[in-house]
């Protein structure tokens, strides 16, 4: 697991700083390698306490010989959970250890920012169920309160900053920060129905996002600035086909029925319910009402009419 991530991470680091000719790009590069290194070291420290609690590197032989522990009886292992959570969470741009993902996003290249926000977020989500859920069900009383502070956390940040952004690859990074908090209720459950939601939400996260960063980088290519909001105003009447697409991939981040985003959620929100976790399920119904106001916004902006002077910067034709 550590290795598959870290070779992933290793080569989003050489991508971000890519355009070597954009001090952004460098920074961005930079920034994310310092704190990726961070986070492997953190990742990596409590793998390396789970081995020692255990003495075993493999999954089903580690769950052989915790089950029927508890935290209370095994400090050891209530670090190595700690530092794993904290290290995966770095990867999957979880609040509070999301401090790098708005910076790196919007300084690398948008076409590496589109892969980086849905291939990281789907690694670390595999990681997260894979040792919590499937590695350690016995000691889910233990451990599912501290995933479920991760997503509250990570729903209430990533909405609420995401509230103020004008640019549009800031406001997909911090709307990513709160899906991470979405995913992670279905891993909090530790039930087979979260696991399921949360591999339907990721494949459906990742195209509504590929979908947004598509027009981003189309529009870039247009004008200079294309990836702020205001480049984007009156866009879809002028291409209509475009403001579809970036229209559908909102309103479904956003939950709307009955697009994918909103099966995604229903099913993630079902699976906290059903094991007896309301509460959870009552915020990330908030938190998504809250997202209103930003994807909507992205949505007006594409719809609003365009004065006639307007019509050819809306285009970029030149002269």
């Amino acid at each position: 697991i550590f290795l598959g991530i870290e070779v992933l991470s290793v080569s989003l680091y050489v991508l971000c700083a890519l355009e070597v000719w954009r001090e952004r790009s460098l920074e961005s590069g930079l920034k994310y390698l310092i704190t990726g290194a961070v986070g492997a070291a953190i990742l990596l420290y409590g793998l390396t306490l789970l081995f020692g609690a255990t003495g075993s590197t493999r999954l089903s032989e580690i769950g052989d010989a915790l089950r029927g522990t508890s935290f209370t009886g095994e400090p050891l292992v209530v670090a190595a959970m700690a530092l794993i959570a904290a290290g995966l969470a770095f990867k999957a741009s979880a609040a509070p250890f999301h401090m790098w993902t708005p910076d790196v996003y919007e300084g690398a290249p948008t076409t590496v920012t589109a892969f980086m926000s849905t291939a990281t977020k789907a690694a670390a989500l595999a990681a997260f169920l894979r040792i919590f859920s499937g590695m350690l069900p016995d000691l889910q009383s233990d451990w599912t309160a501290a995933i479920s502070a991760i997503a509250v956390v990570s729903i209430a940040v990533g909405n609420i900053a995401a509230l103020v952004q004008t640019n549009m690859k800031r406001l997909l990074a911090y709307s990513s920060i709160a899906q991470a908090g979405y995913l992670l209720i279905g891993v909090a459950t530790g039930t087979l129905d979260g696991a399921e939601a949360v591999i339907y939400y990721l494949l459906a996260y990742g195209v509504m996002t590929m979908a947004a960063f598509a027009i981003v980088i189309i529009r870039e290519r247009e004008v200079e600035n294309g990836d702020e909001i205001a480049a984007l105003t009156g866009y879809g009447r002028v291409r209509p086909a475009l403001g579809i697409v970036l229209t559908l991939s909102m309103l479904s981040l956003a939950g709307f029925p009955p697009l994918a985003g909103f099966v995604g959620k229903f099913m993630l929100f079902g699976s906290a319910v059903d094991a007896d976790m309301t509460w959870l399920a009552i915020v990330g119904a908030v938190g998504s009402m809250v997202s209103l106001g930003y994807y909507l916004r992205v949505v007006t902006v594409t719809w609003l009419p365009v004065p006639e002077s307007g019509v050819r910067k809306v285009l970029a034709v030149p002269g």
